[in-house]
Parts: structure tokens; sequence; C-alpha cells
């Protein structure tokens, strides 16, 4: 008889595994050549969309200011402008636009503003605008405080002849934050280009792309590998001749589509760069092409999956547990532990250099105690919490503990383990798990500071303040005194209602900032409200001199501190500081009555004179 002939099952098996992963790698190169293809086109035309948007905008920023301008002109023909009020308020309107507003006589000589720092006469924007033309400068120049801006002329006519010349300038920083808040700078980098392919302005992060706003644009392409039948030249030539570009380059190992449209202003452009890609495709766009190459290799794919899955059913079931286990440890950076009492045995369970700089072995014997290396100093009392938890008779613990990691700072972890004790009650084993809890503990203490402290300043707020003073004046410990000074500042108003509510709140922060130097950390700051502060400093004093030499020391830095001068640049207003001074427990021992004396004392600071500083008649002395 014949026998058949058996079949090799698990032959077949590889035999349908080569081919389809042959078939599925040429599927791939096939889906994506034909990818790459669809999605370079893609993402030209929405580079070049956003470019057109973008020069729009552009155009319109300018377009504002010069309109802007020929409008304040119109006014000013009408204008005494040798009359400053006047001529403020005149400009009034395009301090949103300008970082200053210049007017400047046919002769060159500045009439208002502050261009007397800069070379406007004989410039050529000057002399267009001498000529009846309103345009904007075609290189950069430096304001008066050093900073980089662009001018844009107008002239002042009287009738036909032109009787002075307006010039605005805006900050290239002011520029590029428009630019960069224009909401295209989320999927790519902006650039205005003059003709010699100097960078006028650009969105802050064009460094992302190895550009600075002194790197010549043409320069830095000779640097790149640029495709689309395009070169360095070429780009060159296409820009000076005011024509449309739009290609490929690739630059430090990333990919970049780019888009340049002439505007309107001194024959510049507006450049729009895609992001950097790492590969040369932008967005995914699938065509019907595309999708039967896809249809493919999800065959082959299936197919390649059904073989594995087939030859190691087993062995994923293993893989399944431990990526389980894995998974489970890196929740949040937990590393689980184990501790055994007898022998005396720690280990972890994870690869603890994922927190330190190396590996930690199991620790025997006393060895076990070396962990306590990577604790804060200031947490070094979980070891007693632990010995006393060992001893009692609970089985779960939790507390928190700083950590030291590979850069030599310190986080946050929780330590939670449950303890598994012998019939006589004694501790057997330990296990448990250290927890990143870095996030949740920062945004605690960061609620309790916000709930704490005065917004503006820094320091506490006034009902704190009251809180920990009273704590502090409860202790009612023996030879210390607590000195209480209310700090008052002089001149405030005139600084609201000269220079505005901004130059204000820099006092009243300044003030704080101030306070917290002269005292460093070693005194209760709070900000009572307004312009009044208040400081609480301790002092062990041996006899009743040295306490006054402190008083008297440290209310002098506070006045000297708090000589300042605030100017907007027109006007300047000097403030200085009134303080009174009270000392418990001689002249109270509670937070009222310490406080309305003090109160009392800066009342008659502020009768007699100011920027003075006067203690309460209390038992301790007279002054």
């Amino acid at each position: 008889m014949k026998t058949k002939k058996r079949f090799n099952f698990r032959k077949i098996c590889y035999l349908m595994l080569v081919l389809s992963v042959l078939g599925g790698i040429s599927m791939s190169y096939c889906f994506g050549n034909e990818l790459k293809e669809n999605n370079v086109k893609n993402a030209k035309k929405i580079v070049k969309s956003s470019a057109c948007v973008g020069r729009a905008y552009f155009e319109e920023i300018i377009k504002e200011r010069i309109s802007g301008l020929e409008l304040l002109a119109g006014k000013l023909s009408n204008t005494d402008v040798s009359n400053r009020s006047e001529m403020s308020s005149a400009c009034k309107n395009l301090k949103r636009y300008f970082d200053d507003v210049s007017l400047v006589g046919t002769n060159g000589v500045r009439l208002y503003g502050n261009c007397v720092y800069k070379e406007i006469a004989g410039s050529e924007g000057y002399e267009k605008a001498l000529s009846g033309v309103s345009n904007v400068a075609t290189e950069v120049t430096l304001n008066y405080i050093g900073n980089d801006e662009i001018c844009f002329f107008v002239p002042v006519k009287s009738g036909k002849a032109v009787q002075s010349v307006l010039v605005g300038s805006m900050l290239l920083e002011n520029m590029s934050n428009k630019l960069y808040n224009s909401g295209l700078s989320k999927e790519g980098y902006v650039l205005i280009l003059s003709e010699s392919g100097d960078i006028i302005s650009a969105t802050r992060d064009i460094c992302d792309i190895g550009l600075e706003a002194d790197t010549n644009f043409f320069s830095y392409l000779n640097d790149s590998r640029i495709f689309d039948g395009y070169d360095s030249q070429k780009v060159r030539n296409r820009i000076k001749d005011n024509s449309e570009t739009d290609f490929q380059y690739r630059y430090n190992k990333k990919n970049y589509v780019i888009t340049t449209i002439p505007v309107s202003v001194n024959g510049w452009s507006f450049a729009y760069i895609s992001k950097g890609r790492n590969k040369k495709i932008a967005d995914i766009v699938i065509t019907s092409k595309c999708m039967n190459y896809l249809r493919m290799l999800c065959v082959e794919l299936l197919i390649i999956m059904v073989m594995l899955i087939y030859a190691a059913r087993s062995r994923q079931r293993l893989i399944k547990i431990q990526e389980t286990y894995d998974a489970v440890s890196r929740i949040d950076k937990t590393m689980i532990f184990e501790y055994t009492f007898s022998p005396k045995r720690f280990a972890l369970k994870d690869k603890f250099e994922n927190i330190i700089d190396k590996d930690m072995k199991p620790l025997m014997g006393e060895a076990v105690y070396d962990v306590y290396e990577y604790i804060h100093p200031d947490d070094l009392s979980i070891r007693r919490k632990l010995r006393k938890f060992f001893e009692s008779k609970e089985t779960f613990f939790t507390s928190e503990v700083r950590v030291k990691g590979k850069t030599g700072e310190y986080d946050w972890y929780r330590v939670s383990g449950c303890l598994e004790r012998e019939e006589n009650g004694s501790p057997k084993y330990f296990a448990g798990k250290l927890t990143d809890a870095s996030k949740q503990i920062t945004m605690e203490k960061n609620l309790v500071q916000r709930a704490e402290n005065d917004m503006l300043t820094g320091v506490l707020n006034k009902k704190t303040m009251e809180e920990k003073m009273s704590n502090l004046l409860s202790e009612n410990k023996a030879d210390r005194y607590y000195i209480f000074y209310m700090v008052d500042l002089d001149n405030f108003k005139n600084v609201n209602d000269t220079l505005g509510h901004i130059y204000g709140d820099k006092a009243i922060a300044d003030t704080g900032a101030e306070l917290t130097k002269v005292f460093k950390n070693q005194a209760l700051i709070g900000r009572l409200g307004g312009d009044e502060f208040a400081v609480c400093s301790s002092y062990d004093a041996f006899d009743e001199e040295s306490l006054k030499n402190y008083i008297i020391k440290k209310a002098e830095q506070i006045k000297e501190a708090n000589r300042r001068s605030y100017t907007d640049g027109a006007n300047v207003v000097n403030i200085t500081s009134s303080i009174g001074i009270s000392v418990a427990p001689v002249d109270g021992t509670d937070f009222e009555t310490i406080y309305k004396k003090a109160d009392s004392a800066l009342y008659k600071s502020k009768k007699t004179g100011k920027d003075r500083y006067t203690l309460f008649n209390g038992e301790l002395w007279k002054i």
C-alpha cells in the first residue's frame, strides 16, 4: 500500500512567514514613497497658505501704523508743536503702536520726542518724507536706550509744503511678538527678509532652526541642503526679483518647507518655514493609490501576525505578565521594595538607577542603613518613625521623604507599605513602594503659599501675619523681645497720580523686596494693605541698651532701603517711609495691642515730618 505523503505544517508556516515578510517590505516601500510625495505637496500648500495669511497680517501692521502717523500729521498742521502738552495729547493715541513718536523739522532739528539720540537727518526715510512720501526705514536703528527698532516716516504738510516730519519708532521686539502671537508660529517660523537676505524681523523662536537675528538668510542656506531644483543663488535672485519661492531644504538633520512672498514694503519678502521634520513629510495625506498599498500591506501584516501568534502563543502570555508588572512599577516612578528582618535584607524589585546615579544591589546586615544616605537630612526622622511603627501593632505605614536624584537635587517621594508579623507580633516582612509625589506635594505647598502670601509682593498677607505673630507672642519666652515695625510709604499717592498705577504697584513690590533684604528671612514680613507693611523681628536681648541699638539699626536700614525714585522718563517722584515701632512684651502681649501702639507711633512719624521712625512710649524707655 502506498502511504500518504505527510505535509510538514511547520515548514509551510515558516515559508508563508518569509513570503509575507518579503511582501510586507515591498508594500511598505511602495506605500512610503507614494505617501512621501503626496505629503510634501500638501505641506507646500499649507505653508504657502500660511505665508499668504502672514503677509497680509504683516502688511496690515505696517499700514495701520502709517495710517496712524498720517492721521496725526493732519492734526499737527494746526497744532502748536512748541507746546509739549498739546503734542503729548496729540501723540497719546499712537502709544499702542510705537515705542516713541518724534517730530523733526526740515532742518533735522528735533521738535518733540527722543529722536535726538538717533541719526534721523540725512537718513533715506527722512529724505523721502521731506519729498512728501510716507515710508518705512529700510534699515534697523537703535533707540535712545540701545534697543533695535524700525522707524516710520510721514511728512507733516502745510498746504503742499512739508513743514516737518513725524517719526514713529517700533521696537523690533514688539514686531517679533506680534508675529509670534499671530498664531502662525504654532506650526512654523516667520521671517521678514530684505533683498540682501538680512533678517529685518522674525518670531523669537527662530533659534530652533539655527537662525539668529543677525544671521544672513542666504548664508544660512549655503550651509543647508536645498531640494526641488533650487540652490542658494537661485533663491537669492528670486527674492531680489520680488518673486515667490517655495522649496524644501535640510538643516541640522531636519527637513523644512519654506515659502517666500514679496511684500509691498521696501522690496522685503515674507518667509514662512514649517516646523522641522526628521523625514521629508509634513502632514499625512492618504490618496486612493496609497490606500491600495495600505490594504495590501494590512493583508501581509495580518498573515505575519497569525503566524507569530501560532508560533509564540505561550511566550506571549509570559511577556504580557512581565509587561503588566513593569507598567505597574513605572506608574509615577513607583519603586517596589521589600525588607526582611531576619536576616536583615533590603532589596528593590526595580532598577533604582532610574532615580539615583547608580544601581543598588540588595543590602544585607548593617548595610541596609546605607539607604538613608539618599534621604534629605531634614527627613531622616523617617528612621525613627519606621522604628516606632515596627514596634507598634499597626500593619500599614505611610510617610513622605525627599530622595536625592541623579542631578543632586531632592524630589519628594511617598513611602507606603504593609508589615507582616510573626505569631508573637514581632515584625517578619515589610513590603511597599516608593512613589514620586513631587507634583502633588509641590502643588499643596503652592496652595498654602498662595493662601498665606500677598500676590503682589510675595510677603505674608494681613491675616497670615496676624496669625503667625499671635503664635509667636503666645510663646512667652524669657529675655526674648518681639519688635513690631509698621512701615508706611511717604508720597506714595503722587506715584499713582503722576506716574500711574503700574509704577505704584512696582513701588509696593519693591518695598516688600527691600524689607526682605533687610531682614534676610529672619523676621515675619507682611503687607497690611495699600502701601502699609509690617515686620515682626525677634531679639534675645542681654540688656536694654543692646535691644535699643538693634531696633534703631534696623529702623535706619528700613528708612535707607525705602528712599527711592521712580520716573516715566518725563516725571520723577521721590518716596520715603515713616515707621512706627512697638515692642512685646513691653508694650503688650497680644497682636491687637502691639498693632495699635505701633500704629500710634507711625501716626506720630507722619505728623512730625515723615522719613523717620518713632518708638511707642512703653515702659522699656522713652524717646
